[in-house]
């Protein structure tokens, strides 16, 4: 053999053994390096997503202190009796009847009729209403009134219709007589 053929065969063999090398570090680059390193990209992904979640947490967390504030303050919103409350419908109702007689009475007035109106959403808040007839004299009307507007729980004049009634008897100055009808609602819990 001629050195020019040995020497081709060299350079032949020294080829190949750079192309089975390289190839053989590419098989492991993607067989155990690409996988490695794209593992530990998901996981910086899932680390950042988790960073992102503890920061809102955080942030839901630091605001504990205004909800518990919020939420003591309802609880004391509920015992303070500002808001009429009841097993049913027809319990609320009848509570809110006996409550407005008894208003009406202790202001001075005379309780004709009550009859209760049908409940209201309002605001997402819901209502129980009843349709009070009284009579008596002017100041007694005006401290009803002004005792339903006051009261807790707080109820509220929806409508209001006064009419001067006769006088209570006949041929005597007196103050004039009111007959009022009154729509008075609360919210209900």
């Amino acid at each position: 053999m001629s050195a020019l053929t040995r020497r081709r065969d060299e350079l032949g063999r020294r080829g190949l053994f750079i192309v089975v090398n390289l190839t053989i570090l590419a098989l492991l680059f993607w067989g155990f390096v690409a996988p490695i390193t794209a593992m530990f990209a998901e996981r910086d992904v899932q680390i950042q997503q988790q960073q992102a979640l503890l920061a809102r947490l955080s942030a839901i967390a630091a605001q504990a202190s205004a909800i518990e504030g919020l939420a003591s303050e309802t609880q004391s919103q509920l015992q303070n009796g500002e808001f009429l409350t009841g097993a049913t419908e027809n319990v609320i109702a009848a509570d809110l009847q006996t409550k407005l007689k008894t208003i009406i009475s202790n202001a001075g007035a005379q309780s004709r009729a009550i009859q209760s109106l049908p409940g209201r959403i309002v605001d997402q808040i819901k209502y129980s209403g009843a349709r009070i007839d009284l009579s008596g004299p002017l100041p007694a009307v005006m401290r009803a009134v002004h005792a339903i507007e006051s009261a807790k729980p707080y109820l509220f004049i929806g409508n209001a219709v006064l009419k001067s009634g006769p006088a209570m008897r006949p041929g005597t100055a007196e103050e004039p007589v009111l007959q009022a009808q009154l729509d008075v609602y609360g919210a209900v819990q």
